[in-house]
């Protein structure tokens, strides 16, 4: 069946298109090489403070406390960044017509994850071993693992399924971008358009785009991108509880690890949206970037910010409802303690604003509305995260105890965690806009074959938009 649209954009031929995108794809602005250096700068900047937080506090178990903040800003890029290809991944498998410019600009956050990886290692050095204390990671040792009901030692646990997680997750990232980008460097491999030639020419040499080579190459993204959402959820679950939850003693949360994930979800469409916009506005794409993209992930980002709630809901009234002294410790720690500005401001940033901008169809339906609850959520799960792994990272009570002996006071960042925080971030954005001018940061063949698919027909007395309908 045909979809019919009131809205009649002018439609481009599938020759001005690819003529425009390469043309803009070739080019590079003042304000690209100015964000480039910017990025750069910020990043080298982290590094330093990196290496000097490492000479004066050591890595180490014991040295955990004065890591907080790397380790939020870790979880901050696994959770936006991170998350942003499954967008696409999404997208793709229910075949919305509207999310064909923006599932490149998800892609491309994969290349994140190499950084994301890169920093986890430091953080792993400072996890303490599964035995003596309550994980996951039920050992049989001396002393074994609390609350242990079976008899056996896992290799390797917590550090190696951690490092093993993370790094399938960047590989399988890096799969799907190669694979779903193919068809768009062989373009480049014959016209000689962009940066990194040899790169690209020797990426793409294989390619030739006979049919038999499209079958494979659409099997293999929707493949790809199942094993990718897999993984980000099972990384994401090992990392919060790894990094946070065990390390506090009496901090047992069932539902914790799900609304992680689900913050992902919601950081990761957040990411793309605010994003798109700044790809639509900067690189001039409003032709080809307009209201129906943003309208269509605004609804999505409702429901994640609406679900935000109910998962933090549900796991808050347990340890409000009970109050034992165990769980009003928790709930000091987290959230009305040393930290409870950051836990206000994360709910009215995750939940509270993107719900009162994004009820109101007339605001969804622009082209401002969505990227603005989107930097909202961006702002709010970054503060979340601190409240929930600068105090996680900041107890130094014994982790074979059942409760916490004390709550730690506020861990306020000094000048290294700054520039650490700034310059992981700088670092993020900075391999985003790199290998943005080495694959086009809009899918040429998905924005052709959306192209072959529509058609102007007149019906009665006014022009429609027909869309066709793919396989």
């Amino acid at each position: 069946m045909a979809h019919i649209n009131i809205h009649v954009p002018k439609l481009p031929t599938d020759q001005e298109f690819t003529e425009e995108l390469l043309s803009k794809h070739a080019s590079v602005s003042t304000l690209y090489r100015r964000a480039l250096w910017v990025t750069g700068l910020l990043f080298m900047l982290g590094v330093a403070a990196f290496i000097a937080r490492a000479v004066s506090d050591g890595i180490s178990v014991n040295d955990r406390p004065a890591w907080g903040y790397l380790a939020a800003t870790v979880a901050f890029l696994l959770t936006t960044a991170g998350a942003a290809p499954v967008i696409a991944i999404a997208m793709r498998v229910v075949k919305a017509h509207w999310q064909r410019p923006l599932t490149r600009v998800a892609e491309l956050y994969s290349v994140v994850g190499l950084l994301t990886l890169l920093l986890t290692i430091p953080l792993l050095l400072m996890i303490p071993p599964a035995a003596g204390r309550r994980t996951i990671w039920f050992q049989d040792t001396d002393p074994p693992t609390l609350g242990l009901a079976t008899d056996g030692k896992i290799f390797g646990a917590p550090h190696l399924y951690d490092a093993l997680a993370i790094t399938l997750l960047v590989i399988c990232g890096l799969a799907l971008l190669f694979i779903s980008s193919l068809p768009d460097m062989a373009v480049l491999r014959d016209r000689q358009i962009g940066r990194g030639k040899n790169f690209v020419r020797f990426m793409s040499h294989r390619w030739k785009g006979t049919w038999k080579q499209w079958k494979v190459s659409r099997s293999a993204v929707i493949l790809l991108g199942i094993f990718y959402f897999m993984f980000l959820i099972y990384t994401i679950t090992l990392f919060c509880v790894d990094f946070s939850l065990s390390l506090v003693p009496g901090w047992r949360d069932a539902i914790y690890p799900t609304f992680q994930s689900l913050n992902a979800l919601q950081a990761g469409l957040a990411t793309t949206i605010v994003t798109l916009y700044l790809v639509r506005k900067f690189c001039h794409l409003e032709k080809y970037i307009g209201v129906e993209q943003f309208w269509g992930a605004s609804k999505i980002l409702l429901a994640l910010s609406l679900l935000w709630f109910y998962f933090w809901w549900s796991g808050f009234i347990v340890f409000w409802y009970g109050r034992t002294p165990q769980e009003q410790d928790l709930l000091q720690l987290l959230m009305f303690g040393p930290y409870r500005y950051a836990f206000m401001f994360a709910f009215i940033l995750n939940f509270l604003l993107p719900f009162l901008i994004l009820m109101w169809n007339a605001v969804r339906k622009t082209v401002w509305g969505p990227p603005l609850a989107g930097a909202c959520i961006l702002v709010g799960t970054f503060l979340d995260k601190v409240r929930l792994y600068v105090p996680s990272w900041s107890v130094t009570d014994p982790l074979s105890g059942h409760s916490l002996k004390h709550i730690p006071s506020t861990n306020l960042p000094d000048v290294l965690d700054v520039a650490m925080v700034v310059g992981a971030i700088g670092g993020a954005v900075f391999l985003w806009l790199a290998v943005s001018k080495i694959i086009p940061v809009i899918s040429l063949w998905e924005m052709r074959e959306g192209i072959s698919l529509k058609t102007v027909k007149r019906f009665l007395r006014r022009d429609i938009l027909v869309h066709g309908k793919p396989e």
